[in-house]
């Protein structure tokens, strides 16, 4: 914890720790073991960073995480939820109590609209009943004037859409449960705002006054930043096929009327036409995309060429906006397929030497209690098991130099 300390100009001890909530039911996020880990080694190989990006920065862990360092970072998010909450958590509103209490008001109130304009699909998922009552808390928090509660609030409805719904319980791929009866949304709305204000709480007091943090909503494939902008990259990629995020979030994107561009994902599945034309797959990845996944032949191979060549996009572009002799840090982890190790971290490894970063390590976590992600992925409902006797992802993380 020195270097942490350090950071913060703080003395060492346990206040010096940064500390992350939990704030939303959103896929793959980061542990905040292995981001301590991460920062660590960035001390220790570069010293204080002036600036962190994240390019795929979710919901934000990574910087929070480094402001309650006092570190200056930027992230790059490509959905509109995640850049959303990552907003929530970094700038909350001022008085939370009060926040909390705007919530339970709404939801007291339990105004049902006289009608509402949602697509079939929504109506599908959460019942009429609950369409109108929707409808009738984003009038009142569109009536907010405050710009940071008015997030807060929808990220709040954004939390409660899924346990109001036909969704199957314990699943985070769009299943529904026939069995499942629609309940509530008032009550699942005034839990959420509860745990938000309990995470808000848990992670705001520990953030360093007038540490600068930007929030982009862009693609990793494209960076919208100068050459040579950071010191450093702290983030996990996305893993192929491992989650579409729009889709294990379709509620909240029907429920607010964003707009989905799943084929702007690293890692999407579907709909990617026939073109492998001069497509090398990296160290690694050669036998599965030739043999197992027949190349072209199948939506599989072309799901893992474009995979592919979406990450030597941005491994090139992480390596422009880096400082020369800044250092990179990616978490990720192996997967079992067709009951094989299936090595996304060496592959990755692979075509950052190929795009000419320098002294590339990959470094095994084993801390089967800490680890980057849960044991053993479900095929079915897309959950991770806590049966630790069935472990099938290992994890590292890869560290480079510009």
């Amino acid at each position: 914890m020195c270097a942490m300390a350090t950071a913060r100009k703080d003395c060492p001890g346990e206040n010096t720790t940064p500390r992350l909530g939990w704030f939303h039911r959103y896929p793959a996020r980061f542990h905040q073991d292995a981001l301590q880990t991460i920062f660590e080694q960035v001390y220790v190989t570069l010293g204080i960073p002036s600036v962190i990006l994240d390019p795929f920065a979710g919901t934000g862990s990574t910087l929070s995480f480094a402001r309650q360092l006092g570190i200056p970072s930027i992230g790059i998010e490509l959905t509109t939820l995640g850049a959303t909450i990552t907003r929530t958590r970094l700038s909350p509103p001022s008085d939370l109590v009060s926040a909390f209490e705007t919530a339970q008001r709404i939801a007291a109130a339990d105004h049902l609209a006289a009608f509402h304009s949602y697509p079939p699909e929504l109506v599908k998922w959460i019942g009429r009943t609950n369409c109108l009552r929707l409808k009738g808390y984003s009038t009142a928090v569109n009536a907010v004037r405050d710009a940071r509660l008015r997030r807060w609030l929808r990220v709040a409805i954004s939390s409660s859409l899924r346990p109001a719904s036909k969704w199957l319980s314990g699943s985070i791929k769009p299943q529904v449960d026939p069995n499942r009866a629609f309940t509530s949304l008032g009550s699942h709305f005034v839990r959420s705002a509860r745990a938000l204000k309990r995470d808000c709480s848990f992670e705001y007091p520990k953030f360093v006054a007038h540490t600068p943090t930007i929030v982009i909503g862009g693609d990793a494939t494209d960076m919208p930043l100068a050459d040579q902008t950071v010191d450093a990259i702290i983030t996990s990629p996305p893993y192929w096929k491992m989650y579409d995020y729009f889709d294990v979030h379709r509620l909240s994107y029907l429920a607010f009327g964003w707009d989905r561009n799943p084929l702007a994902q690293i890692g999407q599945s579907n709909g990617i036409e026939r073109d492998g034309v001069g497509f090398v797959p990296p160290r690694y990845m050669t036998t599965w995309y030739r043999r197992d996944f027949r190349a072209e032949r199948s939506g599989t191979g072309r799901s893992l060429r474009d995979y592919w060549n979406k990450m030597r996009s941005h491994v090139s572009e992480a390596r422009r906006v880096l400082q020369p002799g800044g250092l990179v840090a990616y978490a990720i982890a192996n997967p079992l397929r067709s009951q094989r190790r299936f090595a996304l971290a060496q592959a990755l490894a692979s075509v950052f030497r190929e795009v000419g970063f320098k002294d590339v390590r990959l470094r095994a976590r084993n801390q089967s209690s800490r680890r980057i992600l849960p044991l053993g992925r479900d095929e079915y409902t897309g959950r991770f098991s806590s049966d630790r006797c069935n472990v099938s992802v290992e994890e590292f993380i890869i560290y480079a130099r510009r």
